[in-house]
């Protein structure tokens, strides 16, 4: 875990980190990729994230432990632990959820706060730099009552990482979700589509032990009794935490298809994978 907090921020001193990402916060249009950090961070070795239940929607692009604000118990296990949450949703006392009532989290971030030791890594990932919320401090922010901080803005870390790790044949622009720029790199290893979202979700030509074989899986698995008629929608909701705007529809377009032609059956996916792999055998 020092090791994944050493690569952040470049030192293992400072245990709390406040990671500046304006998706987390509202959006002109729709609110969209609040979660795009969270493959990065868990790449790092954090595996536990607390968030808004709405955001992880029942799928998960990487195998988190997934922690809700409204039903979280402070125990000795709650650290290192990755908090992603804006800045509105930290000042509201309640807040309404798609006409749910839910809690305002500067509370719960209060308690964490109180509990944590100087030694338990805690990374706050929201829009600003100094994150405030009343219940701490009226006019401090929560950094000032709780310091040292170390502050990572994610947009350039994430930029730099990625041109010094992997191969990735996607712009930046196009998303910085670390999982996407992960793919891409697997792809150009093995010869494969790499330079676009839509390319790296043709499905005729995915190699076989692509990540991008992972989303159709979870869909079989978890919702194959509830198949709609317009999965298409399905599919991009679930997306919609994870991906900046673009070719989302698109990329749910693509994934429908797949999943209709193979009849929602795991074998028949298989059967995909398999004829898949003859266009990578080098042999």
């Amino acid at each position: 875990m020092t090791q994944g907090l050493v690569a952040l921020t470049g030192s293992s001193d400072t245990q709390f980190v406040v990671v500046r990402d304006p998706k987390v916060g509202k959006h002109t249009h729709e609110e969209r990729a609040q979660l795009r950090s969270l493959p990065l961070l868990y790449e790092f070795g954090f595996t536990k994230f607390l968030h808004r239940p709405m955001w992880e929607n029942g799928f998960r692009m990487v195998n988190y432990e997934y922690l809700d604000p409204n039903d979280l118990v402070i125990d000795e296990s709650t650290f290192p632990l990755v908090h992603i949450v804006s800045q509105d949703d930290l000042t509201e006392e309640r807040v309404a959820d798609h006409g749910l009532e839910r809690a305002g989290e500067q509370h719960v971030m209060k308690r964490l706060l109180r509990r944590r030791s100087s030694d338990d890594i805690y990374i706050l990932v929201t829009d600003t730099n100094a994150p405030k919320a009343p219940a701490i401090s009226t006019h401090r922010p929560v950094t000032d009552e709780y310091g040292p901080v170390t502050t990572v803005n994610y947009k350039q870390f994430v930029d730099k990482w990625v041109q010094g790790n992997l191969d990735s044949g996607l712009p930046m622009k196009t998303t910085r979700n670390y999982f996407f720029h992960k793919v891409s790199d697997h792809h150009r290893r093995v010869g494969a589509p790499a330079d676009s979202l839509l390319a790296l979700f043709d499905y005729d030509r995915a190699p076989p032990e692509s990540p991008v074989w992972k989303p159709l899986y979870y869909f079989v698995e978890r919702d194959l009794q509830a198949v709609l008629e317009k999965y298409t929608e399905r599919i991009r909701e679930t997306l919609r935490s994870w991906l900046e705007r673009g070719d989302v529809t698109e990329l749910a377009k693509q994934m429908d298809e797949m999943l209709t032609r193979c009849e929602f059956r795991v074998d028949r996916l298989d059967d995909q994978r398999q004829e898949n792999a003859q266009l990578y055998d080098n042999d």
